[in-house]
């Protein structure tokens, strides 16, 4: 199957909706934004309605169930992982000026950036509230360390548009701190809450991390490739925000469009033509079914992290959840 194939078809991310256990996550999320006042509350059920796939909370309560019946700590995890996630959208949204999101209106173009930053601050301090009062340490520590890694990974990316040298190794550090870090702190949180044991606490956490490296680079892919409609915000965004995204990468490795694209980078400034023949020569080259080749290898290796973990209808969901991610259009 190629690349655009691939990227043409409906969206087969396993829909997290068929999971009972993700009712009492929604339960809690609808009593935090009733709990809010005015303003912040609106925005609030604004974003509750745009939807969301839900992936951190699975990954936090099916990485819990893999090693114990569902408790209540597991449950408030997943709320409290799941507000950290919509708190930094709406800040994404923010910095990047977005007006449309999963093909509905952005906090910010709705509200006000004002009142977009007051909301996602909002929040995460109902996130952390939940953690406190439940006294789950432990997952406030990983998701601390998780909040911290996207603060580094979107300053690096703001500060490193329209760079052509900085290379794959520091891409993958940017990524996993942009992605892959919270779904590794999810995975760490519902084990840890479950009476894992530290070494598959370690193998939940690679699998939550190369689950982080594949999502984000599929992401890559679809900012390229993907359909308007069905990622329900325009395509292109990066090439013309100046965000060197892994396909970039290896275009610029090219010995024939190598040093064009470097030229057309150093001008910071892409223009509608411009992204255009990029995408025409990432697709020409091959350079994006090599960034799917590699995705596809994160998935492996996320995989192969769950070998040791007790066989269960559970594992089987992460497994197939990992190899949902390579095939996703949204």
């Amino acid at each position: 199957m190629s690349i655009q194939q691939l990227h043409t078809t409906p969206d087969t991310l396993i829909p997290t909706h068929q999971f009972t256990e993700l009712t009492f996550v929604e339960d809690q999320l609808q009593i935090v934004f009733e709990k809010a006042d005015g303003l912040i509350k609106q925005s609030c059920v604004s974003l509750l309605e745009s939807g969301g796939k839900r992936i951190r909370p699975l990954l936090t309560l099916y990485s819990g169930l893999c090693f114990s019946p569902l408790n209540p700590s597991m449950i408030q995890a997943a709320v409290a992982t799941e507000l950290i996630h919509m708190a930094s959208l709406i800040h994404d949204d923010v910095i990047d000026e977005s007006t449309t999101r999963r093909g509905k209106p952005t906090v910010n173009s709705l509200y006000g950036n004002h009142a977009a930053i007051l909301t996602g601050d909002y929040l995460f301090a109902e996130a952390f509230n939940i953690l406190s009062t439940n006294q789950l340490l432990k997952s406030m520590t990983y998701l601390v360390e998780a909040i911290q890694a996207m603060c580094h990974g979107e300053v690096n990316q703001a500060d490193e548009k329209f760079s052509s040298y900085i290379g794959i190794q520091h891409y993958f550090r940017r990524i996993a701190n942009k992605t892959g870090i919270l779904l590794a702190a999810c995975c760490q949180s519902g084990a840890y809450l479950a009476g894992s044991d530290s070494e598959k606490l370690n193998l939940m956490r690679e699998y939550g991390l190369n689950l982080g490296y594949a999502y984000q680079i599929t992401d890559d892919i679809l900012d390229i490739n993907g359909n308007a409609e069905c990622l329900g915000k325009p395509v292109g965004a990066d090439i013309i925000n100046g965000n060197v995204t892994l396909p970039l990468f290896y275009l610029l490795d090219n010995p024939i469009y190598g040093n064009w694209l470097k030229e057309i980078l150093s001008t910071r400034k892409v223009s509608t033509q411009g992204t255009q023949s990029i995408k025409e020569a990432l697709i020409s080259t091959g350079c994006l079914e090599q960034a799917q080749a590699t995705a596809t290898q994160c998935i492996n290796q996320a995989k192969t992290c769950l070998n040791t973990i007790p066989a269960s209808p559970y594992k089987s969901t992460l497994l197939e959840l990992a190899d949902s991610v390579l095939y996703r259009s949204t």
